[in-house]
């Protein structure tokens, strides 16, 4: 059964309250859950969100897979950097990375970065080449 953590609308009309749950993938959206884990009211300025860590944590170790908004709201939380890294078997660090970065994340840009400097670096020199060639052409 692949289970999903996503959100679950309650509420009135134009006025909605939803309910953060883990659920098989093919009940319908606001039908049978397994199990409540916590709530998301937009309403509120700012928004009011309250997800309980060990349930969170206990369905992402078991394969849960979050839906878009439900992984934002993790991130928010704080909930998924602590699973991201706790699935790399790393240690959490000490407020040195934003709420919403990942080591995977990090190490990616990184590395992009680094392959993509001297690239540019090339691509904007034979580019002032062409443009000096181009205008000296152009004063003959």
């Amino acid at each position: 059964m692949a289970v999903r953590i996503r959100l679950q609308r309650l509420g009135r009309k134009k006025r909605p309250f939803y309910r953060l749950v883990a659920a098989d993938a093919r009940a319908q959206r606001d039908g049978v859950f397994l199990e409540r884990i916590g709530h998301y009211n937009p309403i509120t300025e700012p928004a009011d969100v309250v997800i309980d860590e060990e349930k969170a944590l206990k369905w992402l170790r078991l394969g849960a897979q979050p839906s878009d908004t439900a992984k934002r709201l993790l991130s928010q939380q704080g909930i998924w950097k602590k699973f991201t890294f706790e699935k790399l078997g790393k240690p959490l660090p000490e407020d040195d990375v934003e709420l919403d970065d990942t080591p995977e994340e990090a190490e990616v840009t990184q590395t992009e970065v680094e392959q993509e400097d001297p690239t540019i670096e090339e691509s904007a020199d034979s580019s002032e080449e062409s443009e000096t060639s181009e205008s000296s052409e152009e004063e003959e």
